[in-house]
């Protein structure tokens, strides 16, 4: 099997069915899809009895479990195990691929032998607009990992050795990534939108300054004579944005998110 597309939850139903009608429209039919729910007590379970026949009528594998798990991450880590594809792909509740197509263009292209790690474009949803935000948009901020999770495909037996560190609240995807890097695992980019993204509300968003203190223990700052000026640094830095932008008028918020978010448009999202 060429994929495994895994999606977590927990209480989102109504996020869900956005994301559940994505997977199944697909074109490209080598892989399965996992739903790893926490033990919902919404209608979670109902909808995805319903999606069984859906499912089979269209000539995809459709599993899912439900039961109580240790977060987010403790989920996607349950996933790789119960995993058969040669690719992993994280898609969240309430994000979906960017079109019916997607897998079938992506599985297209040229991937290199040797690839452990293929990613593409997120067409990034924002109350204020949209826009597509490509590799060179994300690595202005980001090198190690300049691309939104949900856009990138893992090799599985990657994921199986490197699972996610249940420590980090925030960016234990950023770790792993980080990890896979000092590892030499080749990265390859594929200029195909993959997913649709909603990008503002999600953890790092609207979490800023513990974004950056769990980025110190990742880089191993907090292992570095200089830590504690660092840390007093990201305090000053971040420790009054989030407050900022709680209290400061909505317009002025999104002036200050477009400003560094340049792909995005003044067009409503669809």
């Amino acid at each position: 099997m060429k994929l495994t597309v895994i999606t977590v939850c927990y209480n989102a139903a109504e996020d869900l069915r956005k994301t559940l009608d994505s997977v199944s429209a697909q074109t490209f039919k080598n892989f399965e899809y996992l739903i790893i729910d926490g033990g919902s007590k919404d209608n979670t379970l109902s909808l995805l009895e319903s999606y069984k026949s859906i499912f089979s009528k269209v000539g995809i594998v459709f599993r899912y479990i439900s039961e109580p798990d240790n977060g987010t991450y403790d989920a996607m880590n349950k996933g790789v195990e119960l995993a058969n594809g040669e690719w992993i792909n994280y898609m969240n509740a309430g994000d979906s691929f960017y079109e019916e197509t997607t897998l079938e263009k992506f599985f297209s292209s040229s991937i290199q032998k040797d690839a452990g790690v293929i990613y593409g474009d997120t067409y990034q949803i924002f109350d204020f607009g949209s826009g597509i935000a490509r590799e060179e948009d994300y690595k202005k901020d980001n090198d190690i990992m300049p691309f939104c999770h949900q856009s990138c495909f893992v090799k599985s037996e990657l994921m199986q050795k490197n699972q996610f560190d249940l420590s980090y609240r925030i960016i234990a995807d950023h770790d792993l990534f980080y990890r896979l890097r000092k590892a030499n695992v080749l990265f390859q980019y594929i200029p195909i939108i993959v997913a649709r993204y909603n990008g503002q509300y999600g953890l790092s968003a609207t979490h800023p300054l513990t974004l950056r203190l769990e980025g110190l223990r990742v880089h191993k700052v907090t292992e570095k004579w200089y830590y504690h000026f660092a840390l007093i640094w990201t305090y000053l830095r971040y420790g009054w944005v989030q407050p900022f932008k709680n209290n400061m008028p909505k317009w002025m918020t999104e002036v200050w998110m477009k400003r560094k978010r340049k792909f995005i448009n003044n067009d409503s999202h669809d």
